[in-house]
């Protein structure tokens, strides 16, 4: 077992051509809150290494419900939904790909953790 240096592990991580959108669960925070634990994340992609434009870049999605039957789950935010089976995802009507925890890369990890303020 890898330990990971963020005190974050990532849950679910979908991508396209644009943008990534990544659940994580804090590991650095004990709440009875699942809000404060868990977040969903989204960056774009084109702009997501320049630093001064980080904050418009990465933003938190504002997570309504969950839906989970077999293998089909949605989650509903404010700005759209997110939807997967384990053979497609669509974010609003666009295609995304499902990657492992372990393929996000560590400047996109990095970036998550600025935003969290956990450096």
């Amino acid at each position: 077992m890898t330990t990971t240096p963020f005190p974050f592990k990532v849950l679910f991580c979908f991508e396209n051509a644009t943008q990534l959108i990544v659940e994580i669960k804090r590991t650095d925070i004990q709440s009875e809150d699942k809000s404060v634990i868990y977040k969903w994340i989204t960056m774009r992609k084109e702009i997501r290494s320049v630093q001064s434009q980080l904050s418009a870049a990465i933003s938190a999605l504002k997570f309504q419900s969950m839906t989970k039957n077999g293998d089909e789950q949605i989650r509903e935010f404010e700005e759209g939904t997110l939807e997967w089976d384990g053979i497609t995802a669509h974010f609003n009507g666009e295609p995304m790909t499902q990657i492992e925890d372990s393929e996000v890369s560590g400047e996109s990890l990095e970036l998550i953790s600025n935003f969290l303020g956990t450096n």
